[in-house]
């Protein structure tokens, strides 16, 4: 409360407010959002990131099968060629002198269908592996925008904590100056002491939350953070067809397609030709005879094998119901951060004139109670309510970079 109710006084309070009314009516009606700076460069960052993820491990592992799946489409038979070798005689039985000695190779050959359903295959499975590298890099721009911009947060909460506990420092000094001239009473010396420590413990807390933010991003990107250049994203747009997670789940479910046809063209089997020679005798009084042979051998009954295209197919299924519930997500995940990009912005004007309102009345409250004018609890109070304004105008505007960087990963942008 104000001390007093002399003019002086009242001619505090009234200047404070026509400079605040001024001061209101003196800021842009609409300011607007806070002006586009240049994109950060997130390229290093996410090399970094990308050189300790483990999901780059797979990588080679897709590209592998790829090039094995197309090295079979392109070979002359459906499977590895077989030797078989056959020996038969009468020793344990007649022992009237039969024997017999045979021996060939096995070819199992291509159904055509079955044959280009596997080189479709094989193309799906290189276009899968090829996509995957983009959307790897998609992912660890994800996980760098979120922590850099969280990052951010916690060091500008932590700069304005300095600012507060230096500030509730130099007041205590002061507070004590007049304790001791006997303007001002022991409890006054007491609630600027509790100030003091207030803003010291709040510091140390916001200290070690940003080094344990720190601590895993060097953890997980191998390099030192710094977020003193960090600037709000452009916007960015991309195509659905070329979104990397929405690519690799549509790839996904063609290559599931591609398995089910082969599923389906295989049938019971691959048919077999065998090529052979035989070596045979009846009894120990007549001559061998040798001899070449060809046969075919042709499996039937393909319904022995529905477990198999039913597996191909629920695999299908599957793949087809994520690639659907993820275009769904992010039309939803789209919708919901440009909501909340429009309301941080549409925020920003009315924050700062807060912010600046704040700032003027804690100037103008810091001159009343150095005059006499002001007793120190509502001096506290109105600094915590300019403490907290301030704060507020530096946390928003990292919010509106941070929403931005939000939309442009969920629009599949790719640094």
């Amino acid at each position: 409360m104000w001390s007093g109710t002399g003019t002086r006084r009242r001619g505090i309070v009234l200047m404070a407010g026509i400079m605040a009314w001024t001061a209101a009516c003196a800021e842009p009606a609409a300011s607007g959002r806070p002006p586009d700076p240049p994109p950060h460069p997130l390229t290093a960052w996410v090399d970094a990131a990308l050189a300790r993820d483990p999901a780059q491990e797979l990588l080679p592992a897709l590209t592998r099968e790829s090039q094995a799946l197309a090295q079979r489409s392109r070979s002359w038979f459906a499977g590895p060629p077989a030797l078989a070798l056959h020996w038969q005689d009468d020793t344990a039985g007649t022992d009237a002198g039969l024997r017999e000695a045979e021996a060939g190779v096995e070819w199992p050959l291509w159904w055509p269908s079955v044959r280009e359903a596997t080189r479709s295959l094989a193309r799906a499975s290189a276009a899968q592996a090829a996509l995957r590298s983009r959307y790897n890099r998609w992912q660890a721009a994800g996980v760098i925008r979120e922590r850099l911009w969280s990052l951010a947060l916690a060091d500008a909460d932590l700069a304005q904590a300095r600012a507060a506990e230096r500030s509730a420092a130099q007041l205590h000094e002061q507070v004590l100056a007049r304790v001791r001239a006997g303007d001002l009473a022991q409890t006054d010396q007491l609630m600027s002491e509790q100030e003091r420590l207030a803003r010291e413990a709040e510091r140390a807390a916001l200290a070690r939350e940003s080094d344990a933010q720190r601590a895993g991003f060097r953890f997980l990107v191998g390099l030192e953070p710094d977020v003193r250049g960090l600037t709000a994203e452009a916007p960015a747009q991309t195509a659905v067809d070329v979104h990397p997670g929405l690519a690799v789940w549509a790839q996904e479910a063609s290559r599931a397609e591609a398995e089910w046809q082969q599923r389906l063209a295989e049938g019971a089997g691959a048919p077999v030709v065998q090529v052979g020679t035989r070596r045979e005798r009846g009894s120990r009084n007549e001559d061998e005879v040798n001899s070449f042979g060809v046969g075919v051998s042709i499996p039937f009954a393909a319904a022995t094998r529905a477990d198999e295209r039913a597996a191909a197919e629920r695999a299908l299924a599957e793949a087809r119901l994520r690639w659907r519930q993820g275009i769904r997500d992010q039309a939803v995940a789209r919708q919901e951060a440009e909501a909340a990009l429009q309301s941080a912005e549409e925020a920003w004007p009315l924050i700062q004139r807060r912010g600046a309102l704040a700032q003027r009345q804690q100037d103008l409250a810091q001159a009343a109670f150095a005059a006499g004018e002001l007793d120190l609890m509502d001096l506290l109070r109105i600094r915590e309510q300019t403490r907290l304004a301030v704060q507020e105008v530096e946390r928003q505007r990292i919010r509106i970079g941070w929403q931005r960087a939000r939309l442009n990963q969920i629009m599949g942008d790719v640094p």
